[in-house]
């Protein structure tokens, strides 16, 4: 996912994406790049779980509503190389 984004730095959907553990996995969470957009989730597979905000209403989609609070963040994963 990320190469693809790097190839194409101006076009990525998502400006960082962090490392959490999130009940008991490790998981990736993407910030989009612009305002109502979804915040996405995924697990190690890269599969979506949830978008815990973003959205119109900054409070994501509502199938993790926990996140916040139970969320350990890890790291920085990648950040959008500018020029």
């Amino acid at each position: 996912m990320i190469d693809g984004f790097n190839s194409t730095p101006r076009l990525s959907p998502y400006i960082s994406i962090d490392s959490y553990i999130y009940r008991g996995k490790t998981t990736y969470l993407a910030t989009s790049s612009c305002c109502d957009r979804f915040n996405p989730l995924f697990d190690g597979e890269c599969h979506q779980i949830c978008a815990p905000s973003g959205g119109f209403i900054g409070r994501g989609n509502g199938k993790c509503i926990d996140f916040w609070e139970k969320a350990q963040q890890l790291e920085n994963i990648w950040t959008v190389p500018r020029s």
